[in-house]
């Protein structure tokens, strides 16, 4: 498994291009920001002016965006700097220091994260029918308010690959979570991180490998087309099952049951494509997810490069300016801990430059 930590040798030439983020003086840097700057509050002035945009309801954002961009050639010289100089400690240039390793930390709080339960909630005794879908829906929509979702198949016996392709399938319909990360025991030792992929990429990988599933899939993409285009019916007193009216015939097309609740017309998709599993004439057969199962499934689409927690500034330096990921993930000992989004961290950085700029002043 590649890790920033410990990056393989590299030839003079690929050194010089990692490196060669900021070509010019490091007084440009700084000469340049104010300019840039400048440019950009004059652009905004104007189009304010004449389109009347943005909208005032924008003017955070913009802002930002106006002040990071302002900022770049500073952060492009800091990271070549941090590259270049391959140290452990943080990189301190005139009147400012930055570390992007404490970047990195402040960057990972505000990233959402759910571990989901084994099998989606679903115990392992439980049969494979409707009453299941309880726990499916619970479990996908703590995923739906992630940004990462991390699934953990332990010792390669908590994970059916139905219940996995159902997870996979939704997150990629819907693109939340953004990104599914697996972790799992590997040389005796727990929650070691396997990689992160976008769930499209792990979708259009896993739909190929499972002739089952796919045939599944495509059956729930056509009922779930059917729901979109009913008529919603009445709210049924008490909490009944939803229903749409079709406008083609006029019959009343009712979402899966479920024991002790109430079909979420949310996750229609995922509760058409349970319903499909569950009536196939040989329904796919519990088979669990071995670390060895998802290499064979995911491995193309499985990001691998990891930077360590205790690493110095020059690993996270040399991620960034290699590698236009738009996560990194960060690990303990090869443990995973969580992912660090590409876009949080620069503005981490900007943050600590401005806090560091302020108190200069």
């Amino acid at each position: 498994m590649a890790r920033a930590t410990d990056p393989a040798p590299e030839s003079p030439e690929s050194t010089a291009s990692a490196t060669n983020l900021w070509p010019w003086p490091p007084r440009h840097a700084f000469f340049l920001a104010p300019v840039i700057l400048l440019v950009l509050v004059v652009v905004l002035a104007v189009t304010s002016v004449v389109a009347g945009w943005p909208h005032h309801r924008y003017d955070g954002p913009v802002v930002l965006g106006i002040v990071i961009l302002s900022l770049l050639p500073v952060i492009l010289l800091f990271v070549q700097t941090l590259v270049a100089s391959n140290v452990s400690a943080s990189i301190s240039l005139p009147g400012v220091s930055l570390s992007l390793a404490g970047a990195s930390e402040t960057a990972a709080v505000g990233v959402r994260t759910t571990t989901l339960a084994e099998n989606l909630d679903t115990p392992q005794s439980a049969p494979l029918t409707r009453t299941s879908l309880r726990s499916v829906l619970r479990a996908l929509r703590q995923a739906h308010d992630s940004e990462v979702t991390v699934v953990d198949l332990r010792q390669g016996r908590t994970w059916w690959e139905s219940r996995l392709f159902i997870l996979v399938a939704g997150a990629a319909r819907r693109d939340r979570p953004q990104v599914i990360a697996f972790v799992g025991d590997r040389n005796g030792s727990s929650g070691t991180f396997l990689g992160w992929a976008p769930p499209s990429r792990l979708l259009a990988l896993h739909l190929p490998a499972n002739p089952a599933l796919a045939e599944a899939y495509e059956r729930a993409q056509v009922e779930a087309t059917k729901w979109q285009m009913g008529v919603p019916g009445p709210q049924v007193p008490g909490g009944g099952t939803p229903y749409v009216t079709l406008p083609w015939d006029s019959t009343q097309f009712y979402l899966p049951t479920m024991e002790d609740d109430t079909s979420d017309p949310a996750f229609a998709f995922e509760l058409f494509l349970q319903r499909q599993l569950d009536q196939q004439p040989a329904p796919p057969p519990r088979e669990y997810v071995t670390i060895q199962r998802l290499l064979q499934l995911y491995e193309p689409a499985l990001v691998t490069d990891s930077v360590d927690a205790q690493a110095d500034d020059s690993a996270w330096a040399q991620m960034l300016a290699t590698t236009s990921r738009r996560f990194f993930a960060l690990t303990t000992a090869g443990h995973f801990k969580t992912l660090v989004p590409r876009d949080a961290l620069v503005a981490a950085v900007v943050a600590r430059l401005v806090a560091t700029h302020n108190q200069r002043a």
